[in-house]
């Protein structure tokens, strides 16, 4: 039975080849270097949930290869990575100039090339299978660089109803939405998600294309707290799927504090070049 399934899945791959998603070309992703399966809770514990793991039947080898993780040097705030590949983490300019609303932002890569081209995919393309890798990527940059009983809740950048009823979803509460199942294979954690304590309830005209000061006042005032019980008193992870400025994060951190938070700290799937 084990020899007919393969070879079902060989002709499958055959004669219906995969699209990579990063460059269009056709590709069999059996001769990817892993296949994708849910990962397992050694693999968190261990470092091993990777982008090549992750995203073999999406992408080809050689978009896989330029994927480019956010690593050290990088401001130990916003998380903005260095154009030097030396020196020591230390704090950035802006954040020297200009004091933020959270604790600390991290990303899993940087936003160019092949996880630009996944999140477009994901997020404007409707490629909603891509929501479970991306999720447990993101997953395990958060076990990375926090402890799960670090926060009580995780909570969604929200979309304005007008944008999410175009949209359809919010790629951002996706790419948590099954974190405590996940949280559960390490037998730890006791964090909710806070799908409805954050809502947009300005419509702003599109960040893409607009500059730093731009944006901090395009999004001022666009986001408040549902209900302050829900975020009062509360340690808050919140979640997006790009960091650019941080002119979006900051200004929900803001809400979230002025809702009585103890703490905000940010993480992305991606962190603008």
């Amino acid at each position: 039975m084990f020899l007919i399934i393969r070879l079902i899945r060989i002709l499958k791959d055959v004669l219906f080849p995969s699209k990579c998603l990063g460059c269009g070309s056709f590709f069999h992703p059996s001769e990817n270097p892993v296949q994708r399966e849910n990962s397992s809770a050694e693999a968190y514990e261990m470092g091993t949930v990777t982008f090549e793991k992750a995203m073999a039947p999406f992408l080809c080898s050689s978009c896989l290869c330029k994927f480019l993780p956010v690593e050290s040097p990088l401001c130990p705030v916003c998380g903005f990575v260095f154009e030097s590949r030396e020196g020591n983490d230390h704090v950035c300019g802006n954040c020297i100039e200009h004091s933020r609303h959270f604790g600390k932002a991290r990303a899993l890569g940087l936003y160019d090339k092949t996880l630009m081209e996944v999140i477009h995919s994901f997020k404007y393309k409707e490629k909603l299978q891509l929501a479970r890798p991306l999720e447990e990527l993101l997953f395990s940059v958060f076990v990375t660089h926090w402890n799960i009983d670090d926060f009580d809740l995780v909570v969604p950048v929200p979309l304005h109803l007008k944008r999410f009823r175009s949209r359809g979803f919010n790629q951002a509460y996706l790419i948590i939405k099954d974190w405590p199942e996940i949280a559960g294979k390490l037998r730890s954690g006791n964090f909710a998600i806070g799908k409805d304590a954050l809502s947009r309830t300005a419509w702003t005209q599109p960040q893409t294309g607009l500059g730093r000061k731009q944006r901090m006042e395009n999004i001022r005032g666009a986001f408040s707290v549902c209900d302050e019980s829900k975020v009062a008193g509360k340690r808050i992870l919140l979640v997006d799927d790009v960091y650019t400025t941080g002119a979006t994060v900051g200004e929900c951190a803001k809400a979230i504090l002025e809702g009585g938070a103890l703490s905000v700290d940010v993480l992305t799937l991606a962190r603008a070049v």
